[in-house]
């Protein structure tokens, strides 16, 4: 019986064939030897996340109004819809299920909301939305007009929701009550222009990656404070050209980070004082949304060469692209 992982993709666009994609990865075969599968058209379906203990997948839907749909996943992992909730913001970018299965955050870039979903027992999100707004702006004449949420991230003891803010420079961490987030969040400021797009939690640091400056900003994190201090800057790119951060994996002491504007993908490794170095940098498909690291593999989403984009891994780090799978707009990869 041969085994196989499978992998969601998300998708832009609200045409034919835009929606929630499938590719199955046969365990021992090579990448790229069967074509994806189109699972349900819904639209505008940029981001995905996979319930820890229940068969659900959420999939926002990027809109003026903002909205998360649930689905059951089936063993064949073909998707039946059980429920849409509006998230009271606009243009979700970013999912994000709490380990204990009863929260959905939703990080909504176009008017910087964060969005708490309760989750019923199936999994499937309800109405008793709660909504944490956000004000700011930043030095960049464009894209800083005003606050901009964009990732969410749990802290090491799960005692913090952190918010990357890419409009106002800013994180800010609300303390978590069995998953809900209370009380006024902690701030943390970082360098002007930075824009953190998305960012990886480690043991007493966090890594984020700036989408604006195109450097990943060390800093040291407080657990009891909830609190972060920039105590690295280092450049994610030696490439000409635009440097536009997109998302950032760890993978065992290196730090993976897709490069837009270079198209390139690129392996920092972390040092003995926790600061990263660029140890190599490769081309990756054009404008690298999201990637994913499984199977011995980062998986870039090539959003705008519509494939996706496989790079071995090695002790130095993510490869030279090995093979591609063509997706139309692909904008995230989830392996389940």
């Amino acid at each position: 019986m041969t085994v196989s992982r499978t992998f969601c993709i998300g998708t832009k666009g609200t045409g034919p064939g835009q929606g929630i994609w499938r590719y199955q990865h046969r365990l021992g075969s090579p990448w790229g030897d069967r074509s994806p599968d189109l699972l349900v058209e819904a639209p505008a379906s940029h981001f995905l996340a996979f319930h820890p203990s229940a068969e659900r997948l959420y999939a926002v839907a990027e809109g003026t109004d903002g909205s998360v749909a649930s689905f059951d996943v089936n063993a064949d992992c073909m998707l039946r819809p059980t429920a849409t909730v509006a998230t009271g913001g606009a243009a979700p970018c970013h999912l994000l299920v709490h380990p204990f299965g009863q929260w959905l955050y939703a990080a909504n870039y176009g008017n910087g909301v964060l969005t708490a979903i309760p989750l019923d027992e199936a999994g499937d999100v309800t109405e008793d939305v709660l909504t944490y707004h956000h004000s700011g702006s930043g030095p960049h004449p464009k894209r800083q007009q005003g606050s901009h949420a964009h990732f969410t991230a749990i802290s090491q003891d799960g005692a913090w929701l952190i918010v990357t803010d890419l409009g106002t420079d800013q994180l800010r961490a609300y303390p978590l009550d069995q998953g809900r987030p209370i009380d006024d969040p902690v701030l943390t400021a970082l360098p002007p222009g930075c824009g953190p797009r998305h960012l990886v939690v480690s043991p007493g640091f966090l890594y984020v990656a700036g989408e604006l400056s195109g450097e990943i900003v060390t800093l040291a994190w407080d657990e009891q404070q909830g609190q972060g201090q920039v105590v690295d800057r280092c450049a994610a790119s030696t490439r000409e050209g635009d440097h536009f951060l997109s998302h950032i994996e760890r993978h065992h002491d290196h730090l993976v980070v897709g490069v837009r504007g270079s198209n390139t993908l690129s392996t920092l490794r972390i040092r003995s004082d926790a600061t990263p170095e660029l140890v190599q940098e490769v081309a990756t498909a054009a404008w690298p949304r999201h990637l994913a690291v499984a199977e011995g593999a980062v998986i870039v989403a090539g959003e705008g060469a519509d494939v996706l984009a496989v790079h071995p891994l090695t002790e130095a780090g993510a490869g030279e692209v090995s093979a591609e799978v063509a997706v139309p707009g692909p904008m995230c990869v989830l392996p389940l």
